[in-house]
Order: C-alpha cells, then sequence, then structure tokens
C-alpha cells in the first residue's frame, strides 16, 4: 500500500495525529499497560507537588520580595510543574519503553496497511531489554546536559538565558525520545537517530515542544507518552525514514 504524503504541517500536527492514533480502535490496546503505569506515577508526582508548592513558595520569596509575587511566583510555579512532571515521565518512559515500542511497531503496521507480526516470548524478552537498555543510555544523555542548564535556571540573571535554553533542549529530547522506539524497531541506533532528525530541526523541536507543554497539564500528561510515540512514528513513517 502506498502511503501518502502528510499534510499536516509541523510537529504540532505530528502531535495532534498522535493523539487520533493513539485512540484509533485497532491500536488502542496498546496504551492500556502505559495509561496504568502513568497513572500511578503522574498521581504520585501531583502529590508531591501540590502538598510541597506551597512551603516551596514561601521559602524561595522572602518578605521584602512580597511587591514581586505577582511576576515571580507564575514563573516558579510554570518552572516548578515543569520539573517535576518531566522527571516523572523520564521515569515512566523507562518503565513503559517495551510497550510504547510495540505501540510503535502497530502504529507503524497500521499506517502502512500491514498486519503487525506476531512476536515470540523469548524475542519479546530481547526486544524489552534492548529498549529499556537504550532508554538509560538516552536518560545519561539528558541529564549530562540538562542538569547543568537547568541549575543555572535557579540563579537569577543567568537564568535569562539558561532556562530557555533547558526548555529547548528538553522539547529537542522528546522528540528523540519518542522517536526512538520507531527507530529501534528497525535497529536505527542512537547516533543515527539524531542525524535523521536533525535533518528536519523545526519539525523535531515543534514535536518536541507540544509534547513538553502538555506534560505540564495534569490529567492530560498521563496519556502525552502514548500520543507522542504514535504521533513520532507517523512523523518517521511520512519522511520515510522507516
Amino acid at each position: 500500500m502506498k502511503i501518502k504524503t502528510s499534510k499536516l504541517q509541523g510537529g504540532a500536527g505530528y502531535f495532534i495525529a498522535g493523539s487520533r492514533l493513539a485512540f484509533h480502535p485497532g491500536l488502542r490496546q496498546y496504551i492500556v499497560i502505559p495509561l496504568l503505569i502513568n497513572t500511578l506515577l503522574f498521581s504520585a508526582a501531583s502529590w508531591v507537588l501540590w502538598h510541597y508548592l506551597m512551603t516551596a513558595v514561601d521559602a524561595m520569596l522572602p518578605s521584602w520580595l512580597d511587591w514581586l509575587a505577582w511576576l515571580i511566583l507564575p514563573v516558579f510555579i510554570v518552572s516548578l510543574l515543569t520539573v517535576v512532571y518531566y522527571g516523572f515521565t523520564l521515569v515512566a518512559n523507562i518503565i513503559s519503553a517495551p510497550f510504547y515500542g510495540h505501540l510503535a511497531k502497530a502504529v507503524e503496521a497500521h499506517l502502512k496497511g500491514e498486519t503487525p507480526t506476531a512476536t515470540s516470548n523469548s524475542s519479546m524478552i530481547k526486544d524489552a531489554i534492548n529498549i529499556t537498555l537504550s532508554e538509560l543510555r538516552k536518560l545519561w544523555y539528558y541529564l549530562l546536559r540538562a542538569t547543568p542548564l537547568l541549575l543555572l535556571s535557579f540563579i537569577p540573571g543567568i537564568n535569562v538565558v539558561s532556562l530557555p535554553m533547558w526548555l529547548l533542549f528538553s522539547a529537542w529530547f522528546l522528540s528523540f525520545e519518542y522517536a526512538g522506539y520507531a527507530f529501534e524497531n528497525h535497529a536505527i541506533l542512537f547516533e543515527q537517530q539524531k542525524q535523521v532528525l536533525r535533518k528536519s530541526r523545526w519539525t523535531s523541536l515543534s514535536f518536541g515542544g507540544c509534547s513538553l507543554i502538555a506534560t505540564m497539564v495534569p490529567l492530560v500528561n498521563m496519556l502525552v507518552p502514548a500520543i507522542s510515540v504514535a504521533g513520532a512514528t507517523k512523523m518517521l513513517v511520512d519522511r520515510g525514514e522507516v
């Protein structure tokens, strides 16, 4: 079956397409277990966030700066939402990685008009190990680069530059993260994955940016990984990369 070129423009279009694909009657069976995992983890993240939010706000804002609260608090709260939910997203993705690999495979087969091939138990275990190891390598790649930027974001003056850089890098990483499942199904490895995504930097970055923004929204963030895996797979299929 010949694949039609997508008319969606930019990463936002692929993120929207992913929301449709993830809940397609023939595909939604693949998101049940990841959704349960995300529900547990993001419920814990929300409890931690809202339980300690006011304490953190009081600690970071001295009384003599109360007059600046209208400016500082929204920035601080958005940053806190991003950091906490983003951190839990990375953990959830590692746990759910094998299931997202199967979701990417099923989405690709659906888009190409094929039937997903059955996988033996031994192959499933091997795939699960390989994908999980790949996720851990990606996490290390992210932490080495994003942690210094995040720490600098808490220093007044420097954070004017470092915080936007951290957000941009996080958006890029999410595109790299969610496209990785389809890549790995075709044995396209770490360095080559980055090279492919850099061919269309704006699409990759805007797609990751949509995932990042959606991750900050309670309840919606539980669905973001599955939507993003489906959307990233469509993006790669449309480009002819997988």
